[in-house]
């Protein structure tokens, strides 16, 4: 009989936590916004209340929220293509043969979550994109004048609160950003000029839980 995997024996896993902790070390030095305890745990209850919320099984919740958690940890290897090395570097952690198929259903989830030309490929996949792309909270910005890096930064700096609301009645998913336009110049505009693809990723992602997306920037409707 296969061994159930936990979210809690998953955050509590040492090599995890060394992942996270050198993945978030490599991108302070490149100066990139957190990826570390934070972004993953955070990411991670956005998932599973999206799951929640539409009612989805208390299991899928759980492995959801374990793949989102742990969906960043191959940046500690390179930027570029982390989404498969993350599932690698989760294979090597976790047994197959003493956790059964679930893994695998963990590690397809975290291997194409970076792949916005094609939909999630379950309700898994789809919490995990949802959860990481609307991850936009300016607290992620590691210091007071790192948003002078790039315009990606600097729109991430402006975003003072990201919020995901789900409608189960309706079958939506909101997400509300409140953007300080006042900040450096930062308008709505610039916020889609960065993050279009991630939108219409979530937009994919949604449609794979049966919703539809919906976009509010400073009260008003885009999406």
């Amino acid at each position: 009989m296969s061994k159930i995997l936990t979210f809690e024996e998953i955050r509590n896993n040492p090599e995890i936590q060394t992942y996270l902790e050198f993945t978030d070390k490599a991108f302070a030095v490149m100066g990139y916004k957190e990826h570390g305890q934070g972004h993953a745990l955070r990411s991670a209850m956005t998932a599973e209340n999206v799951l929640k919320s539409l009612g989805y099984s208390v299991r899928e919740q759980e492995l959801a929220k374990i793949a989102t958690y742990i969906h960043d940890i191959g940046n500690m290897v390179s930027i570029h293509s982390h989404d498969q090395s993350s599932a690698v570097m989760f294979l090597n952690v976790i047994d197959e043969v003493l956790y059964g198929d679930e893994v695998f259903a963990v590690a397809t989830a975290i291997g194409g979550h970076e792949d916005k030309n094609i939909n999630p490929v379950s309700s898994i996949a789809a919490a995990l994109v949802l959860g990481d792309k609307t991850d936009v909270r300016c607290e992620r910005i590691r210091t007071k004048d790192m948003f002078l890096i790039d315009k990606y930064s600097l729109v991430i700096a402006a975003c003072r609160k990201a919020e995901v609301v789900v409608n189960k009645k309706k079958l939506t998913i909101k997400l509300k950003i409140d953007i300080d336009t006042s900040f450096c110049s930062v308008s709505v505009m610039d916020y889609f000029e960065i993050f279009m693809s991630r939108m219409i990723y979530c937009k994919r992602a949604a449609n794979v839980l049966k919703c539809n997306l919906e976009l509010y920037i400073n009260k008003d409707k885009f999406l």
